[in-house]
């Protein structure tokens, strides 16, 4: 069951079912395989009510997905979700007032709380599971109760891990994994704004993120990469700004496949440093320097290694490349410009509006497109620019002067004016010579 937008509910037909593939063979202790498979097998097996918490909420029982759509649904499925997530035990009415209507508690939160809990009641009594009372109100404490086992994979990863903690060997690997497997996503996703899902959000992907490193650092040193990858790669999905990717090309280095790696570096460049607009820190350059270094591609002859050197695609205006691409670059043209005394000019276009603030407020990424585009047309196939950031981009232009540094401005921002007509946004050039710069 999802959550949707406009508060309806939707039950999707994948199951919450870990695949975990154990390996075998010499070395490998039995007790901790077992642990995985019977893991798996408690995660996916048809007795019981399974719930998932981590990377969407949904709902099984008996191999089905329960509760149909219905509109106006939001608060009632809130309600089940943290009662669920209460267990036993249960959750007083005032945290649970606070939880669903928040710390104002503002109109009549108790009378609200009355109405809803009846909403849920009807949406269970429509649902496919056995008739029972299951949302259960003793002393002031609300609680979900039913005669069938819970199972939520929030709990299965906990147990795992605390499992784990006591093993060691081959096991505590074997129990990482399925721990791993077992983890989806964010906690709770569409109620991510909340205060307590947040908490609990920051506490199971601390749990992940510590079963991930140690698993990295025994799986690679056990020279199991095709598993390492695998693990790494949904890592990469769930989190890509945690530098998983630097484990993944490495994986993909040591089994042979060079050109798998680079072009995994590529992409990663480029949703750094250009689609998500993230500005480069000290830590991403050396992050994307290791990644840089671990590809080695196979021995070619001259004309191979030229031909995948080689654009691919027809070449118009300046040459755009990865900000780690342009640093690598603008040092070459900077030891290039001090030995032979040929110019070479870096040119940063700083987007800003009337107040000289960032333009979000004008159009952020599109005026941000606009003033790519405007670059890119604007200057030879020689020149080399990239985007550092939201709104800004940086050029090298070679072989001129200061004129003909001004020259490409004036040709920029004629194209720039052309697309965007609002005199509110602006363009601020500035350039330096290159080799001044690195005296």
């Amino acid at each position: 069951m999802e959550i949707n937008h406009d508060g309806t509910v939707f039950c999707p037909s994948v199951r919450f079912r870990p695949v975990v593939s154990a390996k075998s063979g010499a070395g490998t202790e039995e007790t901790g395989t077992t642990d995985r498979k019977t893991a798996v097998q408690t995660a996916s097996a048809a007795e019981g009510l399974h719930v998932r918490m981590l990377g969407e909420f949904s709902m099984e029982y008996h191999g089905h997905s329960i509760l149909k759509e219905k509109r106006g649904s939001l608060r009632a499925v809130h309600l089940l979700q943290i009662l669920l997530y209460a267990g036993s035990e249960g959750i007083t009415r005032e945290r649970l007032i606070r939880r669903i209507f928040g710390r104002s508690g503002k109109g009549d939160s108790s009378g609200n709380l009355r109405v809803i809990v009846h909403h849920l009641r009807g949406l269970l009594r429509e649902s496919a599971l056995p008739a029972e009372e299951y949302i259960q109100i003793r002393n002031g404490v609300y609680s979900f109760s039913s005669s069938f086992p819970v199972e939520l994979d929030v709990r299965l990863f906990e147990r795992l891990i605390e499992k784990a903690g006591a093993s060691g060997g081959r096991r505590r690997l074997e129990l990482l994994k399925a721990a791993c497997e077992v983890y989806r996503g964010y906690f709770l996703p569409a109620l991510s704004g909340e205060e307590w899902v947040s908490v609990e959000e920051a506490h199971y992907q601390r749990e992940y993120f510590e079963c991930m490193n140690e698993l990295c650092a025994a799986l690679s040193a056990q020279g199991e990469y095709e598993e390492l990858l695998e693990l790494c790669t949904r890592a990469a999905v769930l989190y890509p700004f945690y530098e998983w990717q630097i484990w993944q090309i490495d994986c993909l280095s040591a089994l042979g496949r060079p050109e798998e790696a680079l072009a995994l570096y590529e992409r990663t460049a480029n949703l750094y440093f250009r689609e998500l607009s993230m500005l480069p820190s000290r830590r991403m350059l050396d992050c994307f320097q290791r990644m840089g270094k671990s590809v080695r591609m196979k021995a070619q002859d001259v004309c191979g290694i030229q031909d995948h050197l080689r654009e691919k695609e027809d070449r118009t205006g300046a040459y755009c490349c990865s900000y780690p691409g342009f640093v690598d670059s603008y040092r070459m043209i900077a030891r290039l410009a001090e030995r032979s005394g040929q110019t070479a000019y870096l040119l940063v276009c700083t987007l800003s509006d009337d107040r000289k603030r960032r333009p979000a407020a004008a159009g952020g990424r599109e005026v941000s497109a606009v003033l790519e585009a405007s670059v890119q047309e604007s200057l030879r196939e020689g020149d080399v620019y990239t985007k550092y950031g939201r709104d800004q981009y940086l050029v090298i232009l070679t072989g001129g002067g200061e004129e003909e540094c001004r020259e490409a401005i004036r040709r920029i921002d004629i194209r720039f004016r052309s697309r965007e007509r609002s005199r509110r946004i602006r363009v601020a050039y500035r350039f330096v010579p290159i080799a001044e710069t690195v005296r």
